[in-house]
């Protein structure tokens, strides 16, 4: 079902058929598998898959109305009320000498948001050009540099960093630009048709409020901002979700490894 070609320079796996009764069923039903470990969670992983395929497969209010049951899927299984929830951790935290922690830990919900978005690209194949990286160096320099010079350079490596990085990547970016970019900047950007821009701004507006839980200090919360409106830029321009999944996660790796962390 599967090819493995190659666009300009880039690595990239094609689908050779459209959505079938076996191309859709058999990966909603690997998916049900998910409520083994992660039980009312893994629930969900399924009923995620079946509304982005919807996304692809409908038009007019159906389609919007595809891009809406996805969302809120992905909202209401990650918002804690589904129980099971909990942080499941993979190493004892690290903690520097301000008593800052890095906790290589994940969610069962982000953790099966981003199998089903993993899943679904093997499905409908996101290429990562050579004529994006530019701009994803850019996006990636910007916060960066600038928190250097704000909250201060610390660098730091340990076992616990390292996977709490691969776990950034293969769980919390995956879930997260699948939320943010796949779906919600994409529904947006097609009501709003003509006026993509203000979608991009609403959507790093929304991105970064939804981390001020997060965020250590008005000053992160400011990187934070100029980080999402970065990586929204990247869908709006380059339209490839692994560019900004790889953006995305670029930050956040030089965040854990190089500076003040949270800060």
């Amino acid at each position: 079902m599967f090819s493995l070609n190659v666009q300009q320079g880039a690595p990239v796996i094609r689908t050779a058929e459209p959505f079938d009764n076996k191309s859709l069923w058999l990966p909603a039903a690997f998916l049900c598998l998910l409520a083994i470990p992660f039980g009312w969670i893994g629930v969900f992983a399924p009923a995620i898959w079946l509304g982005l395929v919807a996304i692809e497969n409908t038009a007019g209010w159906k389609k919007a109305a595809s891009f809406l049951i996805s969302g809120l899927l992905m909202l209401v299984v990650n918002s804690g009320v589904i129980p099971g929830n909990e942080h499941i951790a993979v190493l004892a935290p690290y903690s520097d000498a301000e008593g800052n922690l890095i906790y290589a830990s994940f969610r069962p919900a982000k953790a099966a948001i981003a199998l089903t978005i993993v899943v679904f690209m093997l499905m409908r194949p996101q290429p990562l050009r050579r004529a994006d990286l530019p701009l994803m160096f850019a996006v990636i320099a910007v916060p960066i540099v600038a928190g250097a010079f704000l909250i201060g350079v610390a660098p730091k490596l340990n076992a616990t960093i390292a996977i709490a990085a691969l776990i950034n990547l293969l769980v919390v970016c995956i879930a997260e630009e699948g939320f943010f970019r796949w779906v919600f900047q994409r529904g947006l950007n097609t009501w709003l048709k003509k006026w993509k821009w203000v979608g991009t701004c609403i959507i790093a507006a929304i991105f970064t409020g939804l981390h001020t839980g997060w965020a250590a200090s008005p000053t992160l919360l400011a990187l934070v901002g100029v980080a999402g409106l970065g990586y929204a830029l990247v869908w709006q321009l380059r339209g490839s979700f692994w560019a900004c999944v790889l953006t995305h996660w670029g930050v956040n790796l030089l965040h854990m490894t190089l500076l003040r962390y949270p800060g």
